[in-house]
């Protein structure tokens, strides 16, 4: 089965080590493209932290140590990615594994599947959750679609080809991340 993984809210604590990680090469390809600063951290994911954005930010944990992130939202609240995705309804889920010895290790699927019931379970009127990943990101796809997303469209995203991936599912856990 392998170890247990749980999720917490992300706290301003966090910021330090979201900043290593966001840091790490293995994010550069798709994620975090260039170089940031703990100030460029605090000033991005400090408003969600305070809830003065509308996003849900936790960490994943592995055996209770952090090892990767995840956010969502409700696509409807975010109008720039409503309109970019073309869909109206449904919570957007975005992730990255933060310890890069975790990689290709199928703990990413893992801390997928977990976390749509706990996405899901903070918008208990939607049913749809959706995810994105630039075409050429054929891990990320393939972590995506072990975790139960299907494929839907092509679309651009900041100018990149990507795919849009939707998992439709119930709220069977309660919201603790």
């Amino acid at each position: 089965m392998g170890r247990e993984i749980s999720y917490r809210p992300l706290v301003e604590a966090d910021l330090p080590l979201m900043t290593d990680w966001l840091n790490q090469v293995h994010l550069r390809a798709f994620y975090q493209r260039d170089p940031t600063t703990a100030a460029e951290v605090a000033a991005k994911y400090g408003p969600r932290i305070r809830g003065e954005a509308p996003a849900h930010c936790s960490l994943a944990l592995m055996d209770g140590a952090p090892f990767g992130y995840l956010q969502c939202y409700r696509v409807a609240d975010w109008a720039d990615w409503r309109e970019a995705i073309g869909v109206e309804h449904g919570v957007a889920i975005d992730l990255f594994i933060g310890e890069p010895g975790l990689i290709g290790r199928g703990i990413g699927r893992r801390m997928l599947d977990g976390f749509v019931k706990v996405a899901l379970g903070r918008y208990p009127d939607e049913r749809l959750c959706w995810i994105a990943h630039e075409l050429e990101n054929h891990a990320a796809r393939q972590c995506s679609t072990a975790a139960g997303f299907s494929p839907v469209k092509t679309f651009l995203d900041d100018g990149r080809a990507s795919i849009l991936m939707v998992r439709q599912g119930s709220a069977l856990t309660p919201p603790n991340a």
